[in-house]
């Protein structure tokens, strides 16, 4: 087992914790030896319930507080000039209108009925797609929302069978791609791009600027067609789609570590260079400024960053290192500011939905989820494909809850009670 290595989410810190290989983390002691950080972190102190069991610390958390790939939506803004729509859709009403459009009007100009307003990614291995249609309800599926002091699953609240009406409308009326059940984001993009659909939901980072990964891929595709980030549709419970708040990754120590003070001290000394000292993050993450990277506008000492020729590919960089040793999201909030891109930062604050949209228990663990969640989370997305798609009558729903219930969900949903109450409640 290493002696220092991170793990990606607080049900993987669990099970390595249940299996031994973890030493406990004296909060006092990220205190005393990463003052500059714990001091950012601490701002945001439920992340560190979420890797507390039998009340000792497992983990240190790394935080996020910018998001580029959070979800908003991504308009195919030369098919909505087609079908007459001049302001880029806000509500959900509007959402509809350009939808039905795109599958109705032509808007590719070939004369053949073969476009779509949207499609979903029903299969996703964490949730069930629509996140913004969903969202315009005021739930998102498979996460915990906090509802009148209780926590209840987006799953299963009367809001989720609202928009699955909604949904099951569109299907019927062909405005959704038959192939939602199957598509994934990558298999959407490629159909925004080749004009089957007119809108997707796309991660901030990738279409907010002109050398986002999805504007260059557009223009590879269709050099002609035009695209216009826009925000997630307002409905009856607001607007929003899914986000994963403010958690990122974790850093854990291997249990042996405990017995050896002085390589606990000289891993804390490398975790305090990793959080705050500029030069270590920078060897470590971008390699040598000038070398291997230096900042976008030229002459600039702060601000977005480049790789310089031969080394933008990520291959080229694992050659020499960079990325390797990195800690990632460890970094102090100074540091973040110094070296973030302002107009990308400025495009998530614009269009994301956080931090009003995150799971209650910030997607800690909790102690059955082994036994049920994954069955639980394939049931919503079966049930969840057969409404919007008319195979099972939406009065199922009913049924539905009633099994998601009895497979699972009511000893998770004590769980999660008891963890809000216990752990998270503000």
């Amino acid at each position: 087992m290493p002696d220092l290595f991170m793990l990606g989410d607080p049900a993987n810190v669990s099970a390595y914790q249940a299996q031994g290989v973890l030493m406990s983390i004296d909060p006092n002691m990220v205190k005393e030896k990463m003052p500059e950080y714990y001091k950012d972190v601490e701002q945001s102190k439920a992340l560190f319930q979420t890797v507390t069991f039998n009340d000792k610390l497992w983990a240190i958390p790394m935080f996020i507080d910018l998001k580029p790939y959070d979800l908003t939506m991504l308009w195919r803004k030369d098919w909505l000039d087609k079908v007459g729509i001049a302001k880029l859709p806000e509500t959900l009403d509007e959402f509809e209108k350009a939808a039905y459009a795109f599958a109705k009007q032509d808007p590719d100009g070939n004369g053949k009925h073969d476009t779509y307003g949207l499609t979903g990614t029903a299969t996703s291995t964490w949730s069930t797609g629509f996140y913004s249609i969903f969202g315009a309800f005021g739930v998102e599926p498979t996460m915990w929302q906090e509802k009148n002091g209780q926590v209840v699953n987006g799953s299963v609240m009367p809001e989720a069978k609202d928009a699955l009406a909604k949904l099951r409308q569109w299907f019927a009326d062909g405005v959704i791609d038959p192939e939602f059940i199957t598509d994934t984001q990558d298999t959407y993009r490629k159909k925004l791009y080749n004009s089957r659909i007119g809108v997707i939901e796309e991660q901030i980072g990738k279409a907010a600027l002109t050398d986002g990964a999805t504007v260059v891929a557009m223009k590879d595709v269709n050099p002609n067609a035009k695209l216009a980030l826009g925000k997630n549709p307002k409905g009856p419970g607001g607007s929003g789609s899914w986000d994963w708040g403010i958690k990122s990754n974790f850093v854990v120590i291997g249990n042996k570590v405990k017995d050896d003070p002085a390589k606990l001290s000289k891993i804390f000394e490398i975790l305090r260079a990793e959080s705050s000292d500029e030069e270590t993050i920078n060897m470590t993450s971008m390699g040598v400024k000038g070398t291997h990277w230096d900042f976008a506008e030229s002459g600039a000492t702060s601000g977005a960053t480049k790789f310089l020729s031969g080394f933008e590919k990520q291959e080229q960089r694992d050659a020499i290192g960079a990325r390797l040793f990195s800690l990632g999201n460890i970094t102090t909030r100074s540091y973040r500011d110094k070296y973030s891109n302002a107009k990308l930062n400025e495009a998530v604050r614009t269009y994301s939905s956080a931090p009003s949209w995150t799971d209650a228990l910030l997607f800690a663990a909790l102690p059955s989820d082994g036994k049920y969640k994954k069955d639980l989370t394939a049931l919503t997305q079966k049930y969840f494909a057969q409404f919007i798609s008319g195979e099972l009558p939406l009065s199922d729903f009913d049924k539905y809850v009633a099994e998601w219930k009895a497979k699972g969900g009511d000893e998770l949903t004590k769980e999660a009670n008891d963890m809000y109450q216990k752990q998270f409640k503000k």
